[in-house]
Parts: structure tokens; sequence; C-alpha cells
């Protein structure tokens, strides 16, 4: 179990920490990273996402106690870090929000899917685990979105226009669009040829080398410049308190074998990027969830492997 776990994970980690040395010595042209992110995001990502969802049966995708179970422990972890914030940190709950966001919003797109595709050997299953673990806290923050777009409507657009606004803006989304189509392909059971199969898997598994550098690149550019206390409050539910829940909510949902080992893997991911471009977005606690993001990705070098230690100690070894 442990050269598994070593065999697997150095390279990945190696892989970060030559992005890490790129940023941080600035080695590679302004906007490396950025084009990097967004060759994953617009092209790998979703041609992954895409052929995996279209080439599996439908009955495999909708794994909904793994759903269920994921959520929960997110949803928990949002709420302990917002009652902390709020009576601990005497946080305006706008900020409060924020923090919840960094504590309980793990980055699967990002890693999610090289960590997972490299421990589990490319397993369909594992893609759909990644995907459906992507696309629930999407959906929290497309709930935001058409929250504001509608309070505009409020001053001018008609709600049906707005919510056909929203509605075709999401699915403009890569990742979203890929989801979608990929599931709806599937349902169909139109299934792929062999050609298309094996283009959309071998390019998309680009997105393993190519958004671990790019995120070590935006790491190695970072700085930290946050009360240490209120750092680790969200770093210690981020990283320890929310897969201890998955654990939890998982088993209580009879979610077993690699889908339990999976969903405990995903919910103990570091924080996701996007928590820290919504905090920008709207000029509040920018600088936390800048390291937020910082800190609990360097912590995912020891809470993974550690992980995977714990969960063989109880029969959940890599298979």
């Amino acid at each position: 179990m442990l050269t598994t776990m070593i065999n697997t994970l150095l390279p990945l980690f190696a892989m970060m920490g030559l992005g890490l040395a790129a940023g941080y010595k600035g080695m590679l042209p302004e906007g490396s990273s950025a084009i990097l992110n967004t060759f994953v995001y617009r092209f790998t990502l979703p041609s992954l996402i895409f052929g995996s969802l279209a080439s599996s049966p439908a009955a495999e995708i909708f794994q909904w106690q793994f759903m269920e179970g994921f959520a929960l422990a997110m949803l928990c972890a949002y709420l302990v870090t917002f009652l902390v914030s709020c009576f601990s940190f005497k946080c305006h709950f706008t900020e409060g929000g924020l923090r919840s966001t960094a504590a309980s919003f793990p980055n699967t797109a990002y890693l999610g899917f090289p960590i997972l595709l490299s421990l589990f050997d490319g397993s369909s299953h594992a893609v759909i685990a990644v995907t459906l673990a992507t696309l629930m806290p999407t959906l929290v923050l497309m709930l935001a979105i058409g929250k504001l777009e509608f309070h505009r409507a409020e001053k001018g657009r008609s709600p049906v226009h707005t919510l056909g606004a929203v509605c075709f803006s999401l699915l403009k989304t890569p990742v979203i669009g890929a989801s979608v189509g990929g599931i709806l392909w599937s349902c169909l059971g139109l299934g792929l040829p062999e050609s298309l199969s094996l283009f959309f898997h071998d390019f998309g598994m680009a997105s393993v080398p190519c958004a671990l550098f790019a995120m070590g690149m935006v790491i190695g550019k970072s700085g930290l410049s946050v009360s240490p206390m209120d750092l680790l409050s969200v770093s210690v539910v981020k990283m320890v308190v929310q897969p201890v829940l998955a654990a939890f909510f998982l088993l209580m949902c009879n979610v077993t074998g690699d889908w339990l080992i999976m969903g405990i893997l995903l919910s103990g991911l570091p924080t996701a990027m996007v928590s820290y471009l919504v905090a920008r977005d709207y000029g509040i606690y920018e600088e936390g969830s800048s390291a937020a993001v910082l800190v609990s990705t360097l912590l995912c070098v020891v809470t993974i492997p550690a992980t995977l230690a714990l969960a063989s100690r109880f029969g959940l070894g890599l298979a």
C-alpha cells in the first residue's frame, strides 16, 4: 500500500512542485499559468468529462447515495465554518459566507481528476465520481448567480428573460456543458465509436500534468497576509473536518468500496480557486481566500497520503 501511494502521488506532487518553482522564479512569461488553466478548463477537461460520461451507461452515472453523502458533508462543513465565523470571529455574514465557501468547496476540477485517475488507474468510475463532486458545489454557485440575476430583473428585466439568460450562460460553461452533453448522450444510448472514445480520453488526460503544473505556478506567485487563527480555522475544517464528515455521511448512505474512499478523498481536497475568484469579484475576504487556497494545497501533500494510509487500516486500500 505504501509503495502504491508513493508511486502514484509522488509524480503528481513533483508536477506541482515544478510549477511552483517556475512560478516563484518567473521562469515562464507572465500569464503562462492563465493560458494553461484556460487550456485545461476549456478543452482537455471538458473532453475527458464528455467522453467518460457519454461512454458510460446512464445507471452508472446517477450515484444518488454518493451524491447525497458528499453533499451533506459539504453543507455541514459550510455551516460549521459560518457559525464559527459569525460568533467566534465576529465576521459580517457576507464575509462569513465567503470563509465558509473556502472551507467547504473542494478543488475537485483541477486536483480531483489527476489524483483519482492516477490512484484508480484511469477508471471511468473515478471520472464519474470527480464529475459529480465537481457539479454539486457548482450547483451552489448556480443558485447564487441565479439569485443575483433575478435581483437585477426587479430593476427592469423580466423573470422569464432572466431565467433564460442564466440557463444559457451556465450551459456555455465548459465543464457544465460537457457534463450535461455527456449525460444526455448516455441517456439516449448512442454510444461512442472507438476512435472518438480514444480521442476524448487521450486528449482529456492532458489535463493531469497541465492542471497540476498551472496550480503550482499560481501557488508560487502567492503570499500570506492573513491572521494565522483565521487561516487555521478554515484550513482545519477543509482538510480534516470535511473528509471526516464525508466518511460519516457516505457510510450512513450505504456507500462502500472504491466509491467510499473516492468520496472521502474528494471531500479532503484543498480549497478551490473559485472561492478566491468569488471573493475577488465581491471585494470581500480576498486575502483570506487566497491564503486558504495556498495553505490547503500545501497541506494536501500530507493529508492525502494520511487519508489513504488510514483508509487502508480499515480495509479500504486501493485495489
